[in-house]
């Protein structure tokens, strides 16, 4: 179920949490895919259709659905930490088994086209993990600020990089 509650430029938590996780920042890569709503109205076919993948990776990591970050994460994916395309999916699966029921709250801060195939997209999400069907069971949440970039890949845009840390005050 997507959420926004977006209040001007702050990420507002659907829960009052404060509970920082070590384990939320090692399967942060999944946020990174599946801590995306777009917002606002795109200004260009490319730009639209960037904001629409970006909407499903949220709608996609809130039903813990591995099989769209297979199709979406390019093959030459690297990011900032090292990590590849395969070390990336591993997380996200990670990520899917430790949280039963993960919300995002998220906004799109902007979409760059750097020419026809290539693309940068900087996104705040806000993200509640639980480990169990019960609030007793363990909730995590925290925000984060994401830099992604993708290319259009004979016809759909792929993810082949990312940025990401935790975004306190911003």
């Amino acid at each position: 179920m997507l959420r926004s509650d977006v209040v001007g430029t702050s990420v507002v938590f659907l829960h009052r949490v404060a509970l920082y996780n070590r384990a939320m920042k090692a399967f942060a890569p999944a946020a990174a895919l599946g801590a995306v709503l777009a917002a606002g109205c795109a200004t260009s076919d490319s730009e639209a259709e960037i904001r629409a993948l970006l909407a499903a990776a949220a709608e996609a990591a809130e039903g813990r659905d591995t099989g769209f970050f297979s199709d979406v994460v390019g093959d030459a994916y690297r990011d900032a930490r090292g990590n590849d395309r395969e070390q990336l999916l591993r997380s996200i699966r990670g990520y899917f088994i430790a949280n039963q029921r993960i919300e995002v709250v998220s906004r799109v801060d902007e979409v760059v086209l750097e020419g026809a195939d290539a693309a940068r997209a900087v996104v705040h999400a806000g993200l509640l993990g639980r480990a169990g069907a019960r609030l007793s069971d363990g909730v995590d949440a925290d925000l984060y600020r994401f830099d992604l970039e993708l290319v259009n890949d004979d016809g759909e845009w792929k993810i082949i990089g990312a940025k990401w840390a935790r975004a306190l005050g911003e």
